[in-house]
C-alpha cells in the first residue's frame, strides 16, 4: 500500500453511476458506435444544454420519467434504458471495496448521485440482494428526490448539512472524501473543500488504491 494521505477522513461519500456500479455511459459509447455516431457527440449535446436541458431536468426531478419526455430524433428512450440497464451491474472491485469499509466501521458512508425516478410499477424499482444503496443506508442523497443536481453548488451544500445531522456539526469540508467519475462534479467538490477522487472508466482499482491511501485499509483482493 502506498503512503498513508493526512489526516483520515471521517466521510467517504461516493456517486453511483460510474463508481459504485458500472458507468451508464458505457451505454452512451455502445449506442454511438451501434449507430455511426461520432465519438462524445451525445455527452456533448448533453452537456450543451445545462443546465436547463431535459436530462438535468429529469435529474432534478422536474419532469415524469415517461414516454414523452424526450424528443430528439435518435431513440433517446431506447438509449436511457440501456444505461440504466447497464449501471444496475455493481463495479465488482469497488463493490468489494465497500463491504470493506462497511464492515470495518470506522468511517462514515454516504452516496451524492445525480439519479432519476423510474416509472410507478417498472421492475428497476425493485431492490437486488447486492443493491449498492444498501451500503450507503444512513445517507443517500438524490438528485431526483431533492430537486437539485451535481455540479450545481446547492446539493453540495445540501449533501454536507445532512452529513453534519447524522454525524455531528464539526465535520468540515475537508473531513470529506468524495469518489466521482465526472470532473465537472469534482470541481464544485473541491470549491466547497471536500477532497476528492477521480474515477475513470475502466480503473476503478486506482480509485480503490486512493481510498486505501485516505483509510489506512487493504481494500483490493
Amino acid at each position: 500500500m502506498s503512503q498513508q494521505y493526512s489526516p483520515p477522513p471521517k466521510v467517504l461519500l461516493f456517486d453511483i453511476g460510474g463508481v459504485c456500479v458500472v458507468s451508464p455511459f458505457q451505454a452512451i459509447i455502445d449506442y454511438e458506435e451501434q449507430h455511426s455516431i461520432p465519438r462524445g457527440y451525445i455527452n456533448y449535446s448533453i452537456r450543451a444544454l445545462a443546465p436547463h436541458g431535459a436530462w438535468h431536468r429529469l435529474e432534478r426531478g422536474e419532469i415524469a420519467n415517461d414516454a414523452a419526455f424526450m424528443l430528439p430524433s435518435i431513440d433517446a428512450e431506447k438509449l436511457y434504458w440501456a444505461m440504466m440497464s447497464t449501471a444496475r451491474a455493481n463495479d465488482p472491485v469497488m463493490y468489494a471495496a465497500l463491504q470493506k469499509l462497511k464492515a470495518d466501521g470506522r468511517f462514515h458512508l454516504a452516496a451524492l448521485s445525480n439519479t432519476t425516478v423510474f416509472p410507478e410499477g417498472h421492475p428497476f424499482n425493485e431492490r437486488a440482494p447486492d443493491d449498492v444503496r444498501d451500503i450507503f443506508d444512513e445517507l443517500f442523497v438524490s438528485s431526483a428526490h431533492v430537486g437539485m443536481r451535481k455540479p450545481e453548488r446547492p446539493i453540495y451544500d445540501y449533501t454536507l448539512a445532512e452529513i453534519r445531522k447524522r454525524w455531528g456539526q464539526d465535520i468540515q469540508p475537508a473531513d470529506v472524501v468524495f469518489s466521482d467519475d465526472i470532473g465537472e462534479n469534482l470541481k464544485t467538490a473541491k470549491q466547497v473543500g471536500f477532497r476528492t477522487i477521480r474515477v475513470f472508466l475502466g480503473k476503478t482499482a486506482d480509485a480503490v488504491r486512493e481510498l486505501e491511501r485516505y483509510t489506512g485499509l487493504d481494500l483490493l483482493d
